[in-house]
C-alpha cells in the first residue's frame, strides 16, 4: 500500500502559459520537503492549455491531474482538489507563481510547533515578465480589522491544517473571483486564527494583466462581500465603509494604471 503524502498542494489551472507553470511545478520539486503531491485541477481549458497541463503531469510522478469539462471557476476547482487530497496538510499554489526552497518544509514545521493555528502564510516577492519587482508583506498576526484594507493572507503562499478547509470553499456566483477573501473571512468568524511567516517564501506574479482581470463585475461582487463580512466581523461602521468603498474607488482607475503605481508607488 501506498503510503500518503505529508502535504498536499492544491492547483486549479485554467488555460495556463507553459513556462510559467513548468516553473511552478519545478519550484515544487526543488523543496528540501520531498514528502508532498500536487493535484492539479484543469478548469475546463483550451486544447493549448490542456496540453501544458499534461506536459505539467509528465515532469513529476507526484503530480495528479484531472480534468472538468467546462470552466466553473477557482472555488469548484480546488474543492475538487481537496476531495482529491491525501496529505495532512493542504498548500495552495498558483500556476504561475514560484515556491522558495524552503517553503513548505518551514511552513509544516510552523504548524506542527503551533498547534493554535489553523494555517500559516508568507510574505511574498512581486514578480512579472520583467523580473521581481517589489515586496508583499502582510501582518505576522493578523486581527479582524486588517481585512478592511485588503485580504491579510496572500492565498498561494497558505498551508492548512486539512481540517481547516473542511467546508471547502465558496461555489456561488457572488463571490466569483473573491474565494480567498470570503473563505478567510469566513475562517475568521469561525474563531480560526491564521499566522503570517515574515519571509518571502513565494514569488507571486502580479502584472497589468493581473489588474485588468479585476473587471467592474469583480470589484462590484468584493464591494459586496466586504460590506457583508466586515460588520459580521464587528468592525466599526466607518471601517467597514471605507473597507467597502476601495474595490469602487479601483473601478474608476485603469488596470495599467493600478499596476503602474504599484510597481514605483
Amino acid at each position: 500500500m501506498n503510503r500518503k503524502p505529508l502535504v498536499t498542494v492544491l492547483m486549479g489551472s485554467y488555460n495556463p502559459r507553459w513556462d510559467r507553470l513548468r516553473r511552478a511545478v519545478e519550484s515544487l520539486r526543488r523543496q528540501t520537503l520531498e514528502d508532498w503531491e500536487l493535484v492539479l485541477w484543469d478548469d475546463g481549458s483550451c486544447p493549448r492549455g490542456a496540453m501544458a497541463l499534461e506536459q505539467a503531469a509528465c515532469l513529476d510522478s507526484r503530480v495528479r491531474l484531472y480534468r472538468g469539462r467546462e470552466n466553473r471557476g477557482l472555488g469548484y476547482a480546488l474543492n475538487r482538489c481537496a476531495q482529491r487530497a491525501q496529505g495532512r496538510y493542504l498548500a495552495r499554489l498558483d500556476d504561475d507563481d514560484v515556491c522558495h526552497p524552503r517553503r513548505l518544509e518551514r511552513q509544516v514545521s510552523f504548524l506542527e510547533s503551533h498547534p493554535q493555528y489553523g494555517w500559516v502564510g508568507s510574505a511574498a516577492w512581486r514578480v512579472d515578465s520583467h523580473g521581481l519587482w517589489g515586496r508583499l508583506d502582510v501582518p505576522e498576526l493578523p486581527a479582524p480589522r486588517d481585512f478592511a484594507a485588503h485580504s491579510p493572507y496572500i492565498h498561494p503562499a497558505v498551508l492548512f491544517r486539512r481540517e481547516v478547509l473542511g467546508q471547502g470553499y465558496s461555489q456561488s456566483p457572488r463571490y466569483l473571483g473573491c474565494e480567498d477573501y470570503q473563505l478567510f473571512l469566513r475562517l475568521h468568524r469561525q474563531g480560526w486564527q491564521g499566522y503570517n511567516l515574515p519571509w518571502p517564501l513565494l514569488a507571486y506574479w502580479e502584472d497589468r494583466d493581473s489588474y485588468r482581470r479585476r473587471d467592474t463585475a469583480r470589484r462590484l461582487r468584493e464591494a459586496a462581500l466586504r460590506r457583508e463580512g466586515l460588520a459580521a466581523l464587528g468592525l466599526p461602521w466607518p471601517l467597514t465603509a471605507w473597507g467597502t468603498l476601495r474595490p469602487l474607488g479601483a473601478c474608476l482607475v485603469p488596470g495599467a494604471l493600478l499596476h503602474w503605481g504599484k510597481r514605483h508607488g
